[in-house]
């Protein structure tokens, strides 16, 4: 494919466009981000984030996003027109984090103030979202896409401007209805439940005895349901509120205010009580199951609802649809730069499609449960805790409502991708009891080439003159201790050594094989040693010669979190590739591993080694 110096173009700055041009910037890809329409979407829409998510905006540097984001309050379940509480319960156990896993509970934000945070970043990136701007059309080649859009006027005028762009490369973030996926000609198989009509919104309301500390849930199993759900994020007086199945025409509570204020009075059974401020935005949604058959063609790719819809059940619609933006861009950053191949975008769908056809299927059991249709089959992770348990639930909207396990997508992989490298798996009979979910169980003593890579944190910097500390009391001007978080990004690889000792020739050649082939702004590498129970002077000797020729960052893991959580033994050796998107590319034994990775990646690694201010990032603020 032809190099194309054009900027990528993102259509749709919903969560997957905006983190699809975030990860382009941070890359420092010239980006260009579409949305057609003429302000910033109003709206709640789907507000849980799973700990997943949450790593891939750590990645991103964007740290407000959990800070911000509100915990799952109780839900409690009501007769309809009654305030007294039937059952109480957590829609998830709350998990406490751990050294591997820092973001381990679902939380919630609403689309508007998560948006804002990304566009924030966006700007400080130089990449600002160029509103009440639609496409029109598009074709490509090998050079580049050729696009039309359409742009509104500032002058009042209703009709548009149309221009004409050149883009090296274009994702379409445009959702379900957009014309990225409909002119490309995927196909988008499956159903609509249109006897499942809902209405989604935003109010403020004062009732009295309505408590704000639960998200409220009035006759959940019956045909006719309301729930509703405080948020501060609208006001102290705001709630997400959400209809189905009422005997009434919801499609025309959308456009008649009175009624839906009217509705809601009476269905939570205060009359009166009730006083409806304001309706703040309202919407109708029918589940659609649906999805594409590849994730692109060429230059052009679709990511998001664009790809994939499905129920609101399980809280994975924008989950997944910021993890299938980061997949691509990462891969789209480097093939512009010209250091990969542009065969490294086909994984993009061979990825993300099984990942997406398994949770499109739970997803779909998941709804099924929620509108109490009786063939529905049982859904260990929408009825049981994160460890299967299903004692003490008391309600058959209990059971549905459930949440935990795979649903907070740790252990989501790709260990069947074409480009992943494990020396340590392999006998190919293993393959399909390895790789038989994509949605896969997190495992204690378990981790494989193609999984997350985990956290760790209290790696002390331990370099000092013909020596390496490996414990004990650091010296003036040595760095304080970091995480393997902070470590990793989106802008890079990153190589972790696990060794005894620098000296290690293992280690010493990877190094140098590193250091020939890949400025360290486009491969990081750090050697991890053990930690020690030793005197606190206790150090690894290492020769003048090897010391001269460091040009890595050496780390001690005093606490054993990296080598717990990497299932490392003190005395092995073993190198950790890990991708830009937080997932371990490769596990190998030396030189030879990582070259087989890297040239899956990179298509090669001799002539690598470039000027590294070709490889400048712009970092967070």
């Amino acid at each position: 494919m032809a190099t194309c110096t054009a900027p990528v173009l993102v259509v749709g700055a919903g969560p997957t466009g905006l983190a699809a041009a975030l990860t382009l910037a941070r890359n420092n890809v010239p980006v260009r981000i579409i949305e057609k329409e003429p302000q910033h979407r109003r709206g709640q829409r789907g507000v849980g984030i799973q700990p997943r998510t949450f790593e891939v905006f750590h990645f991103l540097r964007v740290p407000e996003i959990h800070e911000r984001a509100t915990f799952i309050p109780l839900l409690q379940e009501h007769d309809r027109g009654s305030l007294e509480p039937l059952n109480t319960f957590p829609m998830a156990p709350y998990m406490e984090p751990t050294p591997a896993i820092p973001y381990y509970n679902c939380k919630l934000m609403g689309q508007p103030v998560l948006e804002a945070i990304m566009r924030e970043h966006l700007a400080q990136l130089g990449c600002t979202v160029e509103l009440g701007t639609r496409l029109v059309s598009f074709t490509q080649d090998e050079k580049c896409v050729r696009v039309k859009v359409g742009k509104h006027r500032d002058d009042g005028n209703e009709e548009e401007v149309e221009e004409d762009i050149d883009a090296s490369y274009l994702i379409g973030a445009d959702g379900a209805k957009g014309i990225t996926r409909k002119q490309l000609g995927l196909t988008f198989l499956g159903t609509t439940r249109e006897d499942n009509f809902m209405v989604i919104g935003d109010i403020r309301l004062d009732a009295k005895d309505l408590d704000r500390d639960h998200w409220h849930f009035f006759s959940p199993m019956s045909q006719d349901m309301i729930a509703l759900r405080p948020t501060d994020e609208l006001g102290k007086d705001g709630w997400q509120f959400m209809m189905r199945g009422l005997p009434i025409d919801l499609q025309g509570l959308v456009r008649d205010e009175e009624a839906l204020v009217k509705c809601i009075k009476d269905f939570v059974g205060l009359g009166d009580d009730v006083k409806v401020k304001e309706v703040i935005w309202v919407s109708d949604f029918r589940p659609n199951m649906r999805m594409v058959n590849k994730f692109g063609v060429g230059r052009i790719f679709v990511a998001g609802d664009a790809a994939h819809v499905h129920s609101l059940a399980g809280a994975q619609g924008l989950n997944s649809s910021v993890q299938d933006a980061f997949n691509i861009a990462w891969k789209i950053a480097l093939v512009y730069k010209g250091l990969s191949p542009a065969s490294l975008l086909d994984t993009y769908t061979i990825e993300r499609l099984p990942v997406i056809a398994e949770m499109l299927g739970f997803t779909t059991e998941m709804h099924k449960l929620m509108f109490n249709e009786s063939h529905a089959e049982h859904t260990p992770n929408s009825s049981a805790d994160d460890h299967g348990n299903s004692n003490n639930v008391k309600s058959q909207f209990e059971r549905a409502m459930r949440r935990g396990g795979k649903l907070y997508m740790l252990g989501v992989h790709y260990r069947t991708s074409p480009i992943i490298a494990d020396e340590f798996v392999s006998t190919p009979t293993l393959r399909p009891t390895i790789v038989n979910s994509t949605y896969g169980d997190t495992e204690e003593g378990v981790l494989r080439a193609g999984d997350r890579a985990p956290d760790a944190p209290g790696l002390v910097a331990t370099v000092s003159p013909n020596c390496v500390y490996a414990s004990g009391p650091r010296t003036k001007g040595v760095a304080g201790s970091t995480r393997m978080f902070d470590i990793f990004g989106s802008t890079h690889h990153t190589v972790i050594i696990f060794a005894p000792t620098l000296a290690n020739p293992v280690v010493q050649s990877i190094l140098a094989t590193l250091g020939q082939s890949f400025p360290k702004a486009l491969v990081r590498r750090v050697v991890v040693l053990p930690g020690s129970a030793s005197e606190p002077d206790d150090r690894v000797e290492t020769s003048s010669e090897v010391e001269k020729d460091i040009d890595t960052e050496v780390l001690t893991d005093g606490a054993g979190h990296a080598y717990r959580g990497y299932v490392m033994e003190p005395q092995e050796v073993k190198a950790v590739v890990v991708r830009p998107d937080g997932v371990v590319g490769a596990i190998v034994r030396g030189v030879t591993g990582l070259k087989r990775y890297f040239e899956g990646v990179f298509g090669r690694m001799e002539g690598m080694r470039v000027a590294q201010d070709d490889f400048q990032v712009t970092p967070s603020r």
